[in-house]
């Protein structure tokens, strides 16, 4: 069996065996009801001291009796990911033009954990260490999100532009990780 982790995490699954990594999130929740933050440092890989920056600086709510819910956790999932190639500033904009105010769910468009999860089945079926091109990747985010409600006129439209530039930038950490693997191993004098 395969083993991938789910992108910006260290949770393991079988992507490309059809393990259904959105029944396993919901399960996950259902189950405990949150995570507590020494969880939650060690699925993203970012340190307690980042992650309650983050919380102090509203782009995430506070956790409810130390407690992350799922919507939490997959926005600090997100911007784990995102801040590979985006500065914080530009994270929290894209984060807000799809959410508005970030420390306000009631304004949402989209729910943290739908977007997380429909950002996962963009990228799950791309080659290793290789992004679409933008062609491939509209059309793509298009056939995930056609069963988005249009409930606001446009929100469709505009989860599509999120989207598209959440993967554009996840493609270029790929091409980042892989141009540093092969730059080490022309120092190391081996064939990448």
């Amino acid at each position: 069996m395969l083993q991938q982790c789910l992108p910006g995490t260290n949770i393991q699954m079988d992507l490309q065996g059809g393990q259904d990594y959105r029944r396993a999130f919901d399960a996950a929740f259902a189950m405990t009801g949150g995570i507590f933050l020494s969880q939650l440092t060690e699925i993203v890989g970012v340190p307690p001291a980042t992650l309650q920056n983050w919380v102090k600086r509203g782009y995430v709510s506070s956790p409810v009796g130390k407690r992350y819910t799922r919507r939490q956790t997959c926005r600090i999932i997100l911007i784990a990911l995102l801040r590979h190639t985006l500065s914080l500033e530009e994270v929290a904009d894209l984060l807000s033009w799809i959410n508005n105010d970030l420390a306000d769910e009631q304004d949402d468009l989209i729910d943290d954990s739908e977007l997380y999860l429909f950002f996962c089945d963009v990228v799950q079926g791309w080659p290793p260490e290789r992004c679409p091109d933008s062609d491939q990747l509209v059309a793509q985010i298009e056939q995930v999100t056609r069963a988005f409600p249009d409930t606001v006129p446009g929100s469709r439209a505009k989860l599509n532009q999120v989207l598209l530039v959440m993967t554009l930038a996840y493609g270029a950490w790929l091409l980042q990780t892989e141009a540093r693997r092969r730059l080490a191993s022309l120092k190391g004098g081996a064939q990448p």
